[in-house]
């Protein structure tokens, strides 16, 4: 799909959309001979743009008094438009943005997509008060899309992602402090001999883990075994991991580390089962720590650090929400901090 090119009256859209972001409902709005002057834009320009705003409940256009901010909640519905290739993130999304929604007064529906320009262009045809997108992990937000996102006449929120433009609503998981909190733990439990297992193909969130991981323990100036099986987008992880570090232990049936860090949940059922194939005994062999989504374990007895999807479920609503109460102080972008999720995969060595 190629990408749109924007005219004057989106351009204007978009300014105007703000500027109603900042008034409260009700309140009075600049007046077509005051918006060409500010904008310096032709007439037609800006009457393009305030039909446009009043068509999808932004702005209400009052006989012979003018035009005035709305905040109605029009359909009582939110929209979420989230990958279909990703199922952890529609399924739990799903479940979790749905019982959000209703405890705010929206219905929720999911709309599923392959690709970011698709789900993107889905947008034009929604009937909602509001839209939560969820990007498909492999793709970057391009500028243009940027651009279609902030013209939607509706609030969209991203979730998954962080866009650090003003304006623009994102509730993501700090995935760098995912790393900095897996290292941190295993160095609290006394280990200096560290290994990072890369589980997942090349994602930004997965960039994001392993370059906390590698800072921190950098700090602590700890070397770190990097351990990659090149899995590609569309590969098995699971089956991957299994089979890189199978071999790996092959060759290595005393591993020069203590602590191991996987950077993703579902491979780590794999990577545990190379392990007891091995003999070797977790914890007191290895130390294994690795990262999980859900408030209750997937891997029960698993030490992990959590990216609280509950949390992002949760502000995601909050910040559409705020937007309709004209709530102050909610913030357009939030990102959420991880927890430990304390197992008994992880030995304390300063015991020994």
């Amino acid at each position: 799909m190629k990408n749109p090119k924007f005219n004057r009256a989106d351009q204007l859209m978009l300014g105007l959309k703000d500027r109603c972001q900042k008034l409260n409902a009700g309140e009075k709005f600049l007046s077509v001979r005051q918006i060409m002057e500010e904008f310096g834009v032709s007439q037609i320009t800006v009457k393009q743009a305030i039909e446009r705003l009043c068509e999808s409940g932004v702005l209400e256009a009052r006989d012979r008094s003018g035009y005035f901010v709305r905040r109605d909640r029009r359909y009582g519905r939110i929209v979420s438009i989230l990958p279909a290739g990703n199922f952890g993130v529609r399924h739990e999304f799903t479940r979790l943005l749905t019982q959000e929604a209703a405890e705010a007064g929206f219905e929720h529906e999911v709309i599923l997509f392959g690709e970011n320009p698709e789900g993107i262009a889905r947008m034009s045809d929604v009937r909602a008060d509001a839209i939560i997108f969820s990007p498909f992990g492999l793709d970057s937000i391009t500028a243009a899309q940027l651009n279609q996102l902030m013209l939607q006449p509706v609030p969209v929120v991203l979730i998954n992602c962080s866009i650090p433009v003003e304006n623009c609503r994102y509730v993501d998981s700090d995935n760098e402090f995912c790393g900095v909190l897996a290292a941190t733990h295993l160095l609290m439990n006394g280990h200096r001999k560290l290994a990072l297992l890369q589980t997942e193909p090349d994602f930004r969130v997965v960039r994001e883990r392993i370059s906390g991981f590698l800072k921190c323990a950098e700090a602590y100036r700890l070397p770190v075994e990097l351990l990659n099986p090149g899995i590609r987008s569309g590969e098995n992880s699971p089956a991957k991991s299994y089979e890189f570090f199978s071999a790996y232990l092959d060759a290595n049936p005393e591993p020069p580390f203590t602590g191991l860090f996987t950077v993703s949940e579902d491979p780590t059922r794999e990577v545990l089962r190379a392990i007891r194939e091995h003999r070797l005994s977790v914890p007191d062999d290895l130390s294994v720590i690795s990262l999980e989504h859900s408030v209750t374990p997937a891997i029960p007895g698993l030490t992990s650090v959590n990216s609280r999807r509950d949390k992002i479920a949760h502000c995601a609503i909050q910040a559409i929400r705020a937007h309709f109460d004209h709530t102050p102080g909610i913030p357009f972008a939030c990102k959420i901090t991880p927890e430990i999720h304390h197992g008994a995969t992880v030995k304390n060595l300063n015991l020994n």
